[in-house]
């Protein structure tokens, strides 16, 4: 009679019993839901912001730091022919843009770093999730190329993409490029895209619709990378197809770490293949 009587007064108070679910299981959505990104407006403009801000600092201190050695400015002339200039410029433009986008999160918003995927270590299933993300990936940027010829044929996908690294002379020089290319571009732009980004989107609308929206992005930047100015399309579908993957992994794992390695991985055969 007491536990019935118990029961009676928490439906009456408003008070279910249910059972208690880890945080891990939840889907991103839920812990996110009453998360203080705002808008979907505002994130986007805020991760443009964070994006440009990032290049242009990095461009304008290496500036500033040739003048103060030569008493010059090369005009952006040193970052393109340079190799350490390069790299210092990819350092300091994906270290801002992660810097500033977790900045933007815990000081600006007042969440934590679990909001954009930072809230637990890396773990062995991160690996193996990442085995199978890749795996996925191939599959769709195979079934995709095969869509393209046949409705496209006559669209130029083999445009090179301008990486920059362009003067590699020496092994040290291959390995600054690789540093460059493979692993510092998957954590920056795996923070500030599908952590800050994504997650932002995903907080106020569902997944598909923001999934397809942070990966148009995320293609639609690298559509300017051809080395002579033109439309890479290659570049765009590539990336828009991986960030299909790798926001999925966000999703199902509630972390960035498994995207980082399908990133990763798809920079090292890219690299692999482009300084062959």
């Amino acid at each position: 009679m007491l536990k019935d009587s118990s029961k009676e007064k928490n439906r009456e108070s408003g008070i279910e019993n249910r059972e208690v679910i880890p945080s891990s299981q939840f889907p991103i959505h839920n812990s996110t839901r009453k998360a203080g990104f705002g808008g979907p407006w505002r994130v986007i403009f805020t991760a443009l912001s964070i994006f440009l801000f990032s290049q242009f600092i990095a461009v304008f201190l290496i500036e500033f730091i040739l003048v103060l050695a030569r008493g010059v400015a090369s005009g952006g002339s040193e970052i393109t022919n340079s190799v350490a200039a390069q790299f210092f410029y990819v350092l300091l433009a994906e270290g801002l843009a992660a810097g500033l986008a977790i900045w933007v999160v815990v000081k600006r918003r007042k969440l934590n770093l679990a909001a954009i995927g930072l809230g637990r270590r890396p773990q062995l299933r991160d690996g193996l999730r990442a085995l199978a993300g890749a795996g996925v990936f191939y599959v769709l940027l195979i079934a995709a190329s095969v869509v393209l010829t046949i409705l496209a044929p006559n669209t130029d996908f083999n445009k090179d993409q301008n990486v920059g690294f362009n003067n590699l002379v020496s092994g040290l020089d291959q390995l600054i490029a690789f540093v460059s290319l493979v692993i510092l571009p998957p954590l920056g732009e795996e923070i500030l895209i599908r952590g800050y980004l994504y997650s932002g989107l995903r907080s106020t609308m569902r997944f598909i619709p923001a999934m397809l929206l942070a990966s148009g992005l995320f293609g639609l930047a690298h559509l300017w990378s051809g080395i002579d100015g033109s439309l890479l399309w290659a570049a765009g579908i590539d990336t828009f197809l991986l960030s299909l993957v790798l926001v999925f992994l966000r999703e199902k794992t509630g972390a960035l770490y498994a995207g980082m390695l399908v990133h990763a991985l798809n920079n090292i055969i890219a690299f692999s293949i482009h300084f062959r």
